[in-house]
């Protein structure tokens, strides 16, 4: 399937490839999309059962080994030289975090002694991944996992008694969030040697991270003294703080390398620019209500849904509308790459159970 821009479209817009599904399979599931095009996500089977798979910048499609024929799972990134990170599932229905070559061959990347399940939630260009580990009594503990696989238990703030790591940039520092009695939650960075470094609070008790990117920024969530979620940024060094002109409930969801920064509240989306002095409102498409960003790339350029079509905005807010295929009406754009193409989901609201399909906008 490919659909070519409509006729006036913005310079941003791209024709539209629907992905290659595993003999046999109805639906599919983009789930995330690297620099050089490759897309990773799940192709399922009529009975819904999932299973790994990569496609190739070329369409191609790599099905990602299982644990002893488990199904399920998530593949949560793959880098440049096609290299995923994610997790599966064994038959028992224990989790597992995992590594899967460009070829589709899977590393079950270390339990230590003690845990029995796990998931890497970020892997980068040097094949370093972080995530969680758990113990049978469901205690989570903070992990990173070398390019040998091998685990290391990553250090708590004083008084904390577990947490998780969520991403990792290039230079090797990662953010995530420890957990505090009373169940509180806080955000934290650790630096390359493995130091841990508290990053505030906002006068509430939780905290929840998004990413960190090249510079060392942290973004994700806070709550404030009145327990009122704010959209929270940390630079390099810094503690966190609220973004400015932003109304409760918001969440920074991507930041790009000049920390550019975009995040949702209530029905809208917003972007702040790499000073966060200066907040833009994402435009609606017209006849349409409300907006949600999924990402941003070092060009400025965001994507995600105007009510349920498929958009990209420009470095000034504009917004194009992605093509779509006809009685295909809604859309889950997931991620938008540094040459602007989109990885998502199209499905039509005819149909019961909704079918979706991965596709990629370029």
């Amino acid at each position: 399937m490919v659909v070519p821009p409509a006729s006036g479209a913005g310079a941003g817009a791209a024709a539209i490839y629907e992905l290659p599904l595993l003999a046999g399979h109805t639906t599919s599931s983009a789930q995330a999309m690297n620099d050089t095009g490759d897309v990773v996500g799940l192709s399922l089977d009529a009975n819904r059962d999932g299973h790994l798979v990569r496609w190739g910048a070329d369409g191609s499609l790599t099905p990602l080994q299982a644990i002893d024929d488990g199904s399920g799972g998530q593949a949560v990134k793959v880098v440049d030289d096609g290299t995923v990170a994610g997790f599966t599932d064994a038959p028992d229905g224990v989790r597992h975090a995992a590594r899967w070559s460009a070829s589709g061959t899977l590393t079950r990347l270390q339990e230590p002694a003690g845990y029995v399940n796990g998931e890497a939630q970020d892997i980068n260009n040097a094949h370093v991944a972080v995530g969680h580990l758990s113990t049978d009594t469901a205690t989570t503990r903070p992990v990173r996992w070398g390019a040998d696989g091998r685990a290391t238990v990553l250090r708590l703030l004083p008084r904390a008694e577990g947490g998780a790591a969520t991403a990792i940039n290039e230079r090797g520092e990662i953010t995530g969030y420890v957990s505090l009695p009373g169940d509180q939650t806080r955000l934290v960075r650790w630096d390359p040697a493995g130091r841990v470094h508290d990053l505030g609070s906002l006068g509430g008790a939780y905290a929840d991270p998004s990413t960190i990117n090249e510079r060392g920024t942290v973004i994700g969530r806070a709550t404030d003294a009145n327990g009122t979620w704010k959209a929270v940024r940390a630079p390099h060094g810094k503690k966190i703080k609220a973004l400015p002109s932003q109304d409760p409930g918001a969440r920074a969801v991507s930041v790009n390398n000049s920390d550019v920064v975009v995040a949702n509240v209530k029905d809208r989306s917003l972007r702040w620019s790499g000073t966060g002095t200066t907040v833009t409102e994402l435009a609606l498409l017209p006849g349409t209500g409300h907006t949600f960003v999924q990402g941003i790339n070092d060009a400025g350029t965001s994507v995600g849904t105007s009510d349920e079509r498929a958009v990209t905005w420009d470095a000034q807010g504009k917004v194009t509308a992605l093509p779509a295929p006809a009685g295909l009406d809604q859309a889950d754009p997931v991620a938008i790459n540094a040459a602007g193409s989109v990885a998502g989901n199209m499905a039509s609201s005819r149909a019961w159970p909704v079918q979706w399909r991965a596709v990629v906008w370029r």
